[in-house]
């Protein structure tokens, strides 16, 4: 018996073709990934699966019997990897930089046979230049390709804070030079998300442009929950940003994290930007994790002056905007903050395109392709238990389609 992969070291959002051959007629397989983050924590993944009459299995076209997912699927063992249960801070399978990941795949037959095959999924290709970025009062890791410019990104991670290496390193293998940005709770950025201001972007776009890396007429912004509210917000206030995507963001301002709450998450000019008025929360809050906020959010909402004062001009934005969100967010209703957005946009006719795409079942933690998915996580700025909510399958579809949207609209809009 053996398995055989039609790559075995390919760029982490390449589908995987896995075959099982040479087992007995009919008989029991059961398989098994593995890989281990940055962190050092191990995440797995199993099917059980029966072989045809010619002792051959497709993982894309085997259902299994049972296992950490129950479809065919030739990626189901890389996405529906779990962390091992004996970690008790849930975390993402985190990249603390952008070196490839080795996935180990081992198959056990019930008469005995074995085989096993490592799959190496690589973030960004040999043609990419992998920077640290101290410049100017900038904290972040530059992503720029040896044989000339390409359009730019810049990228923002969420309330989590630091920055990212795995999304922005597959990003700029794409075709893309990628800034991803720390603004908050990093080495040489502020200790929390309060009163950050929006100048620091304005000094990032700025340093982006004049790049030898990038073209300094075709640069976007990516980010992502907080990231995703910053994204809209720097895209409706700097206009040398030619497009926006936002995944799971807010069409509103929302407080800064941390202090009494009462503080702005962002200046602009010496002033804080105006932001939502927090709802009381009762005692018990947080004290039932994994904790949903959602309710919270939209009980905000239900201050309408407050709403209003605290909308993003997105109609202002110089270029398309995109937007994804799910409809099962538990973090903070994504789908709702989202269409706030677009609600502003048709009301004053923004002449550019945008669009807003919701999926069904899907969490807040929407990322790229064949990623484990998770639907809880333990928050590394309010250290708590978060629930993120969605389905483990319908992130996993949400993963897919951002991504080729994602890829799709930066390629049109930055042509």
């Amino acid at each position: 018996m053996r398995i055989a992969a039609d790559s075995t070291d390919a760029l982490f959002d390449e589908q995987v073709s896995v075959v099982i051959e040479d087992a007995a007629a009919n008989e029991s397989v059961t398989l098994r990934a593995s890989a281990i983050d940055d962190l050092g924590h191990r995440w797995c993944s199993h099917a059980s699966v029966r072989a045809d009459a010619a002792g051959r299995i497709d993982l894309a076209s085997a259902v299994p019997v049972s296992g950490t997912y129950d479809v065919a699927d030739s990626m189901g063992l890389f996405w529906s990897m779990k962390l091992d249960a004996a970690v008790v801070e849930r975390s993402p399978f985190i990249k603390r930089d952008s070196e490839p990941v080795t996935v180990e795949i081992t198959a056990d037959a019930d008469t005995g046979a074995c085989a096993s095959v490592s799959i190496r999924r690589r973030f960004r290709t040999e043609a990419i230049d992998q920077m640290d970025i101290r410049e100017d009062g900038l904290v972040g890791t530059m992503y720029a390709h040896r044989d000339g410019s390409r359009p730019g990104v810049l990228m923002l991670g969420g309330s989590g804070g630091g920055h990212s290496l795995d999304f922005p390193a597959l990003l700029a293998s794409r075709g893309f030079a990628v800034l991803s940005l720390s603004y908050f709770a990093n080495e040489g950025v502020a200790r929390e998300l309060i009163d950050i201001p929006l100048e620091y972007f304005e000094r990032a776009i700025e340093w982006m442009r004049r790049h030898r890396g990038i073209d300094g007429n075709r640069i976007a912004v990516i980010g992502a929950s907080r990231g995703g509210e910053l994204a809209l917000l720097l895209g409706a206030t700097f206009p040398s940003l030619r497009a926006v995507v936002a995944y799971v963001p807010s069409g509103v301002v929302w407080p800064g994290l941390g202090g009494d709450g009462m503080s702005a998450a962002w200046t602009y000019r010496g002033r804080g930007v105006k932001f939502v008025k927090p709802a009381p929360q009762t005692p018990d809050a947080w004290s039932k994790p994994p904790v949903a906020m959602s309710a919270w959010f939209l009980e905000c909402l239900n201050d309408r002056a407050s709403v209003n004062d605290a909308a993003i001009e997105v109609e202002k934005t110089n270029g398309p905007i995109l937007m994804f969100s799910g409809t099962d967010d538990q973090m903070w209703p994504s789908l709702t903050l989202a269409d706030l957005a677009m609600k502003r946009l048709i009301d004053r006719d923004f002449k550019h395109p945008f669009d807003h795409v919701a999926y069904a079942g899907a969490g807040h933690l929407i990322r790229f392709p064949y990623s484990p998915v998770i639907t809880e996580i333990f928050h590394p700025v309010v250290h708590v238990e978060m629930a993120l909510g969605g389905s483990r399958y319908a992130n996993h579809i949400a993963d897919i389609d951002s991504w080729r949207r994602c890829l799709g609209f930066l390629r049109e809009h930055l042509a």
